[in-house]
């Protein structure tokens, strides 16, 4: 049994596929123009670049030592330039698929590493091309040269250098955003090895692999220790749980029995028929929410669900009702998480708000 999302709709999987082709063909078809138009334009970006660099720089020679070389940095350059042009197509794309299948916390995930994640990479990026590696060019051509001798710039090198640089500072840009909003969102379970850290970590050192060019070969290892180390000292010092729905984290707690419950109150208002009990009147080792009709809110459904994943629940507890009004789709996926599910049903009895706080006290301290 899998978890169900309130617009969740059953599809085949055929469809799946012939909706991931369609999307894939339309980006790549997005991709092949934008390459053949900086095919044509790569020459004077190079040239504009070229000339823009430092006075020591330009004072120099840059000599282009291997000719093939330069055919392969400067289609690496296309394909760079490409990429970047199709990203906010492609950001656009990958949203639209994973919409459905992804639980809020998660969407929402997504949506910020994707959209806002990529900008501050790519005006990194951009920074670094057009004022940080000049820049270092020229702190490098002052402290490094030597009186009367020349220096000469291989430009093979020389743009290799950049594009490894451009892409090591995309990747540990998404690496720490996508890391710190999933502390926000309490995708991290706050344990040393952590597998959602793991595959963040995974995707974005097999990316380096995959990018990182011969000319970096001598400190690709220290890059890729610092790619890990960088996000970690950042995701640290990140506020926690701040930016996750509006509810209190259940806290675990022994029964008598000496098992481990973890118990999510759910206040639902029910349209304003059930008064509503303030949190502070519970213990704060019982996880709560609030809303105003479950039964008749998709939204807040798919968010008490998340809660439940993330906070790994063993027990929710309806105030209004038994549960039994709630969608079957929803009470499936509850059970799917190992999840108990009971309620008060107080819309059935007399408005005590003493007798109801202590019923929230036994929630928890009367196993």
């Amino acid at each position: 049994m899998t978890l169900r999302l309130s617009r969740d709709a059953e599809k085949p999987l055929r469809d799946h596929f012939d909706e991931l082709t369609a999307r894939g063909t339309g980006l790549l078809l997005v991709l092949s123009i934008s390459t053949v138009v900086w095919w044509t334009q790569i020459d004077p970006l190079l040239e504009g670049w070229l000339s823009a660099l430092p006075s020591s720089a330009q004072s120099s020679v840059v000599t282009i030592y291997d000719p093939h070389g330069w055919m392969a940095t400067r289609w690496s350059m296309i394909a760079l330039m490409a990429l970047l042009t199709t990203m906010p197509f492609a950001i656009h794309q990958l949203l639209a698929f994973s919409r459905g299948g992804l639980l809020p916390s998660e969407r929402r995930w997504v949506r910020n590493v994707t959209a806002g994640g990529g900008s501050i990479a790519l005006v990194a990026a951009i920074y670094w091309w057009v004022w940080g590696y000049p820049l270092a060019i020229e702190s490098a051509g002052e402290f490094g040269g030597i009186d009367g001798i020349n220096p000469s710039y291989d430009a093979v090198l020389l743009f290799e250098v950049g594009i490894g640089i451009s892409w090591w500072i995309f990747l540990t840009i998404i690496s720490i955003i996508g890391l710190a909003f999933a502390r926000l969102y309490s995708l991290l379970n706050g344990e040393t090895i952590d597998p959602f850290k793991i595959r963040v970590h995974g995707s974005v050192l097999f990316l380096w692999w995959l990018v990182g060019p011969s000319a970096l070969d001598g400190i690709w290892f220290t890059l890729a220790i610092m790619l890990v180390l960088l996000p970690e000292i950042f995701v640290r010092s990140a506020p926690e749980s701040v930016l996750s729905d509006a509810a209190r984290s259940p806290e675990p707690v022994f029964d008598s029995d000496g098992v481990l419950h973890r118990k999510l109150f759910a206040m639902c208002h029910c349209e304003g028929a059930c008064p509503k009990v303030p949190s502070a009147g519970a213990p704060s080792h019982l996880g709560w929410v609030e809303t105003q009709a479950l039964c008749l809110d998709d939204d807040a459904r798919d968010a008490l669900l998340d809660a439940i994943v993330r906070n790994d629940v063993s027990e929710l507890i309806i105030s209004g009702c038994n549960g039994t009004p709630l969608p079957v789709n929803f009470r499936q996926s509850i059970q799917a998480r190992s999840c108990h599910l009971t309620g008060l049903n107080w819309l059935d009895v007399p408005d005590d708000i003493t007798e109801r706080e202590s019923t929230l006290h036994g929630l928890v301290f009367g196993d």
